[in-house]
């Protein structure tokens, strides 16, 4: 007695044998769905590092923790280097001077107030965004470039520093350099917005750290108001992708650090300043991004319940035969669901495979190891499949629920063709939509950045304009 195959293995076979093309197509409205959002999650994942990336990397100074007079400097370096993860800190001195003097050609020029900063000799290397040298050497005794012009200085010229109640002391000049962040690096740390100064100063020395402490120690014991003492500190880029998160991760820090010295010195946080402007344009992105993918998907998966929906006589003649023949409402829904799994898995593989290959091309060095790119393949397979399920078992239990046999053998259809069928309608307004999307491509929109650095990121759409 040979044994009868299964009714599910006699589906299968069948659906196989004469549904491929119907599986084929409904399967490809699902690779699309699917290709259409890994393609989306991967670009929004990809974008948002990307910001993150440029963001930090362009910023010379993390954290500026400037000191109260008195405070020790090794306890709020150990302090700092506790609250965060730090890879580099140097300490900078910042003095208040009455003017700068100097003479050459017979005359001599004199400038209003200014700053005297102490650096260590390694701070040129670590923190090498904050100077340019122009001219001479990074040792000793710099001079700004703007200085140098007010003064008509350049190296081995003397200057006359005029402390603050203290006599006038003469240094050599080794160098000239540009500062090209000075509005951060002389920036007021804790100060209120509107007390703030509203420009660096332009008159600036840079002298050695043991220098600038011999000349400037007494003047900090006598007018410890124009003395002050900062840690420039650049941490360990160990940040997340996302800009929001990498946001919350440096505040996390900063509040650490700020309960650490919490009365002993205040903390500039220069990154998370830059983050907080980078993840409203990152948001930006990623809504701009969902509105442009999203009327795609919607549209890849309407296809696809619409061509599952071409079978419903088809169904409802087989469903008539599997009642006659005993089938319930429950084996009905299972064989509906084979269907739909093997149109789901055909179409989640081809659609990821399509998805991974368009960003590829589009963006060669995008990636999709990062956790949220694999979240969203992760989530648009799911939704692939759940589709495809959808498509299959909806149409399937409305029949089963609403239709008795005999309604389901009978035959309904049209007695003629739609007029729309008959005019090519569909192909018609295809073709329109075709040559008014490549005429409105072909003008394209520009993006404009603007030009203090601020980040913000405008999108100016050009108006589509019959010629």
């Amino acid at each position: 007695m040979t044994r009868q195959p299964s009714v599910v293995l006699l589906w299968l076979k069948g659906l196989i044998s004469h549904r491929s093309g119907r599986l084929l197509t409904a399967a490809l409205g699902v690779a699309l769905t699917v290709g259409i959002l890994v393609s989306l999650g991967v670009f929004i994942a990809n974008s948002a590092a990307a910001m993150t990336a440029r963001a930090t990397e362009a910023i010379p100074v993390d954290w500026q923790v400037q000191l109260v007079p008195g405070t020790a400097v090794g306890s709020a370096v150990d302090a700092t280097r506790q609250a965060a993860p730090v890879d580099a800190l140097e300490q900078v001195g910042y003095a208040d001077v009455s003017g700068l003097t100097a003479s050459s050609g017979g005359t001599a020029q004199t400038t209003g107030a200014g700053k005297a900063v102490g650096l260590s000799p390694a701070y040129h290397s670590v923190f090498p965004a904050e100077f340019r040298p122009l001219v001479g050497s990074l040792d000793g005794v710099l001079v700004a470039q703007q200085t140098a012009a007010n003064l008509h200085v350049t190296t081995g010229d003397t200057v006359t520093i005029q402390r603050v109640g203290l006599p006038p002391v003469d240094v050599k000049v080794s160098g000239v350099v540009d500062l090209p962040n000075a509005d951060s690096f002389f920036q007021a740390v804790g100060v209120p917005a509107n007390a703030a100064p509203q420009a660096p100063p332009d008159n600036v020395l840079l002298l050695p750290m043991d220098q600038w402490h011999a000349l400037f120690d007494p003047q900090a014991a006598d007018r410890p108001d124009t003395v002050r003492i900062q840690l420039h500190v650049r941490l360990r880029r160990e940040l997340p992708a996302d800009p929001g998160a990498a946001f919350i991760l440096v505040q996390r820090w900063t509040r650490n650090l700020e309960v650490r010295i919490s009365g002993s010195g205040v903390v500039g946080d220069n990154l998370a300043a830059r983050l907080d402007g980078v993840r409203s344009d990152a948001l930006y992105a990623r809504v701009l991004l969902l509105f442009l993918g999203l009327p795609g998907v919607l549209l890849a998966a309407i296809l696809t319940l619409a061509i599952a929906a071409t079978g419903a006589d088809r169904r409802r003649q087989e469903q008539a035969l599997l009642r006659v023949r005993g089938a319930g409402t429950a084996q009905i829904l299972r064989l509906a669901a084979l269907e739909g799994v093997i149109m789901g898995a055909a179409g989640v593989t081809l659609g990821i495979g399509l998805g991974l290959a368009a960003v590829r091309l589009a963006a060669p060095r995008s990636g999709v190891g990062s956790g949220p790119m694999v979240l969203w393949v992760g989530g648009a397979a799911l939704a692939g499949l759940l589709l495809s399920l959808m498509a299959a078992l909806w149409p399937a239990w409305v029949q089963a629920r609403q239709t008795s046999v005999a309604a389901a053998r009978q035959a309904v259809g049209r007695e003629s063709t739609p007029l729309w069928q008959r005019l090519y309608l569909d192909v018609v307004l295809l073709a329109v939509a075709a040559a008014l999307f490549w005429r409105t491509a072909g003008i394209g929109y520009e993006l404009v950045l603007a030009p203090e650095g601020v980040a913000q990121v405008s999108v100016a759409y050009e108006a589509f304009i019959a010629p």
